[in-house]
């Protein structure tokens, strides 16, 4: 089984059968320009519209894979817009995916990670925990006004995937209807960071001991990190051995 392959079916699955209900569409880029980028920090008095506060639902989620599947460019959204909501604080999710050759994956990973956190557009702070999978996003009352979107926020986040050398296609989910809907994906979103857990401990870790590992239980099941770990031992035990 390759890194994601569980998680990222789960979640495909659920965006279809949401496409399936009327519930998701894709949003479109094309005839807008480019949202300008720049450090943003939204007040919360300057605030039009809050997404994500954990009070209420948030959910980050980074995913790739080695094979097709991904649609280049394909920005769906389960839910209202900025501009389609009266409220001022909705729950939200972001599902990045990626396709491409990650040769050496706690590099590449660590790359797509930051691409996706260090985007930043004028009138929307971000504020990010890893952690705990989360994302708090706020939209300035004069980037509503000026009709931000959150196609505008899916076409920057891909454009800077894109730059990467390892990343061949990559798309976005965006969710803000329900509290219920982002916190539905939670279990593969768990399962996909328990996986992160693994491959940082073997790309950090000197000491290769499964029986030892907490995450015994999560490459027991992935073949692709227990390929990893035989890849890093071997490599290990070779540069002892000169």
């Amino acid at each position: 089984m390759a890194l994601f392959e569980e998680q990222l079916n789960e979640i495909m699955q659920q965006a279809d059968a949401w496409r399936a209900d009327g519930l998701a569409r894709e949003l479109s880029f094309e005839g807008r320009e480019p949202w300008p980028e720049g450090p943003s920090l939204v007040l919360e008095e300057d605030t039009a519209l809050e997404l994500g506060n954990p009070a209420v639902a948030s959910l980050s989620v980074l995913l790739w894979s080695e094979e097709d599947g991904v649609e280049d460019g394909r920005i769906t959204l389960v839910g209202p817009d900025v501009a389609e909501t009266t409220e001022t604080s909705i729950p939200f999710a972001q599902v990045v995916v990626v396709s491409g050759r990650f040769e050496n994956e706690y590099e590449s990973y660590r790359d797509i990670r930051d691409a996706v956190y260090d985007t930043r557009l004028e009138g929307f702070s971000t504020r990010t925990m890893p952690s705990k999978q989360s994302l708090w996003c706020r939209v300035s009352s004069d980037a509503a006004g000026r009709g931000f979107s959150l196609a505008d926020l899916g076409a920057s986040l891909i454009e800077a995937l894109k730059e990467l050398d390892e990343v061949e296609a990559a798309e976005v989910m965006f969710i803000t209807s329900s509290a219920e809907h982002v916190k539905s994906l939670t279990p593969a979103a768990r399962g996909a960071q328990r996986v992160v857990d693994a491959l940082m401990m073997m790309y950090q870790e000197d000491n290769y001991d499964c029986e030892t590992c907490e995450y015994q239980d999560v490459c027991d099941t992935v073949m692709d990190l227990k390929k990893i770990r035989q890849r890093l031992d071997e490599m290990k035990r070779g540069s002892g051995a000169r």
